[in-house]
């Protein structure tokens, strides 16, 4: 490794940290997203039922789930503005997206900065080299072109084998993030019917 390190050039440096950073934040959001996805509270059996939509709220504001956030959120007003409901639910679920989603762009910048240094790396090579034929004039033999070539071959090579594992674990991370928010906007309608659907029956029983 370390020969490999020392005929690379500092630019595999670079290459190596973008790599465990890049590891680091996915194993990180990989962890969120698989937790917000046990948080996650179904609302469906409560649609049948006829609790009362205040011992609902009350349990479930007493969760720390994306639900549960949504019902401590939507409390103060529900019921008297439909209009304002709706809006503290999108902001609910934007906060949450934001969350989920954090650090994603930085994964993103990684996978773009990694072959950008292994270009680099090829470039500074191929210039030692050319300036070892133009030292040598026309004796030149291989090993002593050996230097740039091996700086850059391998900057070239570690900066696409770091770059192509993010940009699969980032577009892995987005669509986890995508259908995380599907599932919370599908949660909000739901609790809109069983607020509305118990404000009608209240209605009716008055």
């Amino acid at each position: 490794m370390e020969e490999f390190f020392q005929k690379g050039g500092l630019l595999l440096w670079p290459i190596f940290l973008c790599s465990l950073l890049g590891v680091a934040i996915f194993l990180n959001r990989l962890l969120v997203l698989l937790r917000l996805k046990r948080e996650e509270t179904d609302l469906g059996p409560l649609l049948v039922g006829d609790e009362n939509k205040e011992i609902v709220f009350s349990r479930l504001a007493r969760e720390n789930s994306p639900l549960g956030r949504m019902v401590k959120e939507i409390s103060p007003v529900c019921c008297r503005d439909r209009a304002l409901v709706e809006n503290v639910l999108a902001h609910v679920i934007d906060q949450e997206i934001a969350r989920a989603s954090r650090y994603l762009e930085h994964l993103a910048t990684l996978a773009s900065i990694a072959p950008l240094l292994g270009l680099l790396g090829t470039v500074t090579g191929l210039i030692k080299a050319f300036m070892v034929v133009e030292r040598a004039g026309g004796k030149v033999d291989a090993s002593m072109l050996a230097g740039g070539i091996w700086e850059a071959m391998l900057t070239t090579a570690a900066g696409l084998s770091v770059a192509i594992p993010l940009i699969i674990g980032h577009r892995y991370l987005s669509s986890l993030v995508q259908l995380y928010e599907e599932r919370l906007q599908d949660l909000a309608i739901n609790l809109l019917k069983f607020i509305y659907m118990n404000h009608e029956k209240k209605k009716e029983t008055n």
